[in-house]
């Protein structure tokens, strides 16, 4: 900074007068603190102010952690400072870079405003701004004639610009969501009998997280490929995802899909507990005295299955739904650790009650899980889901 003017150039004058000019003189220079420009004279050394301003930015709305908005629109908020009292006038000057709208140092004010920006990716976009001092700048220090030159001319506009870097993405994605479990009985409502349910989650744009429910509860889970979704509870599941993009754009929410889990049952009197990798959650219970029996909580039942071992030597069992007819289901047959075996189809009309299981001999049962689920099913809950 040049403030004080030095004040006298007298021997300068002297010279001038007799006519000798010292052709080696070196300049004067000029003493710190300057808040302006001037030329010298004869009578002073030039000023120069040698700090300009500096410049403040501030963006809306904000990138993300990925340095992305989700909006096609950008706004910033533009100022100066000074430190050494220097009245002005200031003015401002921009420089984007990117996109159509690009465009080379300019003059600006506050705020800025740039719309209707197409989608780029993170940094595609660069804003400069700079503060310039104005008054200073269309002022030389070194124009004063016959004499040496005294102060350099040093920049009027901040030459650290202030800059701010983003990308853009507005577009919101696609979730793709398959279920991937069999059922040849109830395609649409499949019954899930292993230790997970297999999923496929997608997305129709690469580095995309996922959001998951399951009967409106979420769920964490992992995208880009089959998935499952681990220790599912008894009972009717429909399950839903949405896909959230880098930029934080989401997806609508998938159609649920549906499935049942069965319900694993466990030992009561006159049955014992069996384990083995076959099993449903790995045990079953057995018995092998005849009117052996379960007894499960009331319930409404349109479809009935039994998940039971079968095998040669197998004996039978009845099961009822509270005081309705009882239904045989014989499991001896091709030995298997686990079968699903249908003892009320979906098209015989709702009952309730109690379900009742009975072994009927002295031949060995071994029973696995239950299903046990109206014919009719409520629609989706889509609360929360706008």
């Amino acid at each position: 900074m040049l403030r004080h003017r030095t004040a006298s150039r007298l021997a300068v004058l002297a010279l001038l007068g007799s006519g000798l000019v010292p052709l080696a003189a070196a300049p004067a220079g000029a003493t710190p603190g300057c808040v302006d420009e001037t030329a010298p004279s004869v009578l002073q050394n030039g000023c120069d102010d040698s700090l300009p301003p500096e410049t403040t930015l501030t963006a809306s709305p904000a990138p993300n952690a990925a340095g992305l908005v989700t909006v096609s629109s950008m706004t910033f908020t533009l100022g100066w400072q000074v430190t050494d009292g220097d009245q002005g006038p200031f003015g401002l000057e921009c420089r984007l870079t990117g996109g159509p709208q690009a465009h080379d140092w300019r003059a600006c004010t506050s705020p800025v405003t740039y719309a209707d920006l197409p989608d780029a990716a993170a940094g595609g976009y660069v804003l400069e701004a700079r503060a310039a001092d104005l008054g200073d700048r269309g002022r030389t220090p070194d124009t004063a004639p016959l004499l040496p030159p005294t102060v350099a001319d040093t920049p009027d506009e901040d030459p650290t610009p202030a800059t701010f870097t983003w990308g853009q993405d507005t577009r919101a994605p696609f979730v793709f969501v398959t279920g991937t479990s069999y059922d040849e009985i109830t395609p649409t409502q499949p019954v899930v009998n292993g230790a997970g349910v297999p999923i496929r989650l997608n997305s129709s744009e690469a580095g995309s997280g996922f959001e998951c429910t399951d009967n409106d509860r979420p769920v964490a889970c992992t995208g880009g490929g089959r998935w499952e979704l681990p220790d599912p509870t008894a009972g009717r599941h429909r399950f839903s995802a949405r896909t959230v993009d880098p930029a934080g754009n989401a997806s609508a929410w998938s159609e649920p899909i549906e499935f049942f889990v069965p319900r694993n049952l466990t030992r009561q009197r006159g049955w014992a507990k069996v384990t083995g990798p076959g099993y449903f959650r790995g045990d079953a219970i057995k018995a092998s005295r005849r009117g052996a029996r379960l007894v499960l909580p009331r319930t409404t039942v349109g479809e009935l299955r039994l998940l039971a071992a079968t095998g040669r030597g197998h004996g039978k069992v009845r099961v009822r739904v509270g005081k309705r007819d009882w239904h045989v289901v014989d499991l001896a047959g091709p030995k298997a650790a686990m079968k699903q075996l249908v003892v009320i189809d979906r098209y015989s009309g709702l009952r309730a009650g109690r379900i009742v299981i009975e072994s009927l001999s002295a031949r060995p049962v071994v029973l696995d899980g239950v299903v046990a689920r109206p014919n009719r099913f409520p629609a989706a809950n889509r609360t929360g889901r706008r």
